[in-house]
């Protein structure tokens, strides 16, 4: 069952999670809520999850479905599921791997959306779809371009619309955002990709 809450650090919330579940803090499985962060004065803020208590994942049933949406999709792919804490990867090789890459990555994020809404509360975890390691390198190019942004902004005082997120990328420039006291991102938009306005609060 999942649980908010809430606490000056994302340390801090996982060890209440952990004495409220009775367990170790690396069996606590969360996601942070973005949408309800929110600052005090200059330095301070408050960050939100939803916490649960891990209790083992089965992933047959993932694997079976992964395997055949690989095969109905008429693709050349294997993958592998890792467990890391507080989510899942499936990463995916083979031959066909550039389809799932075409266009940044629409087609991998598609399954991995389609992954999450399917499997989500079955495994009691997020999970994240890798490919050729194009979601840590997307990560660390977004972060780069986050702390470009938030550098320009504190300068010039002008607002800066980031568009077309899903909602990986989405959480990788909030969480940027939120270790800048002074600026502030909010996500727009009724769609699966967003835009993201980051300002000066």
């Amino acid at each position: 069952m999942k649980k908010e809450f809430s606490s000056a650090s994302l340390k801090e919330a996982l060890l209440k999670a952990a004495d409220e579940f009775d367990i170790n803090e690396e069996d606590v499985r969360y996601e942070i809520i973005t949408e309800k962060t929110k600052y005090f004065g200059f330095k301070q803020r408050e960050i939100h999850i939803n916490a649960w208590a891990h209790e083992g994942i089965d992933q047959k049933e993932l694997s079976s479905f992964i395997n055949s949406m690989i095969d109905q999709m008429g693709l050349s792919l294997e993958f592998k599921l890792t467990e890391g804490k507080g989510f899942v990867t499936a990463n995916f090789s083979g031959k066909d791997y550039k389809l799932l890459l075409y266009k940044n990555g629409n087609l991998l994020n598609a399954i991995q959306y389609l992954l999450n809404r399917l499997f989500g509360e079955i495994v009691g975890s997020k999970i994240y779809c890798e490919c050729e390691n194009f979601r840590k390198t997307r990560e660390q190019d977004l972060s780069r371009l986050a702390h470009q942004h938030a550098k320009s902004i504190r300068k010039n005082g002008k607002r800066v619309t980031v568009r077309d997120l899903n909602p990986f990328e989405r959480r990788v420039v909030h969480m940027i955002i939120n270790k800048y006291s002074d600026l502030e991102s909010a996500s727009a938009g009724d769609s699966f990709l967003k835009t993201i306005t980051i300002k000066k609060k």
